[in-house]
């Protein structure tokens, strides 16, 4: 079986409709997405149409979260507030029922998807220091072999050899072999915001029969995308990390 997993869409429809393209040529069985589907970009309506016909499960996001009234903004910053208020008024009820169907984490077989972290998936705490995903291997013990995660916009990849304790940040190569006898936790990175330094959107595909993870890194007119932004009124920042990759 191959599961595409996506995440942090964040409304931006250039680097969606990349990868939208490249999951129609890859074929995989099935697609996750982890949420986020909007906040920050310029076309959430398109971009909630398209992830509901691709994904066969959406998990909420603390931006959708926040777009449809379950949970508030106090812990958003200005800019980030700024594009909820504005997303708010640009998606009509249909996408909000969507994004509104809470399903904060999922379960298939001893693989475990979420947002943030999967320890409390509707706190959206984020997995970035290796303390919280130390946290997520003990407290959720040896049950699952891979936790996929997206939030923080970075792609790395951290295993665990459950007998000794002992962690390892793995290399990101194109493909990542996942050995039996360690559990991981994949932070796939982000569609439409990355914040690695690296502009490109990208998104994962692991194969269950093989036991490999891809990465996949693509280009897309991030010039449009930032445009966009600029043109709607939101805050300038969102349009230019898109084009540094922060």
């Amino acid at each position: 079986m191959r599961i595409a997993v996506i995440a942090d869409v964040h409304s931006n429809l250039e680097a969606l409709e990349v990868v939208i393209a490249d999951l129609e040529r890859m074929s995989p069985d099935t697609v996750i997405s982890l949420g986020d589907v909007v906040g920050y970009g310029a076309d959430p309506e398109q971009c909630c149409e398209l992830v509901s016909k691709a994904a066969t499960v959406n998990i909420t996001g603390n931006h959708d979260a926040a777009v449809t009234g379950l949970m508030d903004t106090e812990y958003f910053n200005d800019d980030a507030k700024a594009a909820i208020e504005w997303t708010k008024t640009r998606l009509p009820a249909s996408a909000l029922s969507w994004l509104g169907t809470t399903k904060y984490s999922y379960e298939d077989h001893d693989l475990m998807f979420s947002h943030g972290s999967p320890v409390s998936p509707d706190s959206f705490d984020y997995v970035v220091t290796l303390g919280a995903i130390k946290e997520i291997f003990n407290t959720l013990g040896h049950r699952y072999r891979i936790f996929f995660v997206g939030h923080s916009h970075r792609r790395f990849v951290v295993s665990k050899d459950p007998d000794s304790g002992q962690t390892a940040v793995e290399d990101i190569p194109d493909a990542l072999e996942i050995k039996k006898n360690r559990q991981y936790l994949v932070s796939v990175g982000s569609i439409g915001q990355p914040r690695d330094n690296d502009r490109t959107t990208s998104y994962g595909i692991l194969d269950t029969d093989k036991w490999i993870y891809s990465v996949k890194r693509l280009s897309y007119d991030i010039m449009k995308a930032s445009d966009k932004i600029m043109k709607a009124g939101l805050p300038k920042w969102l349009a230019y990390r898109l084009m540094i990759g922060v």
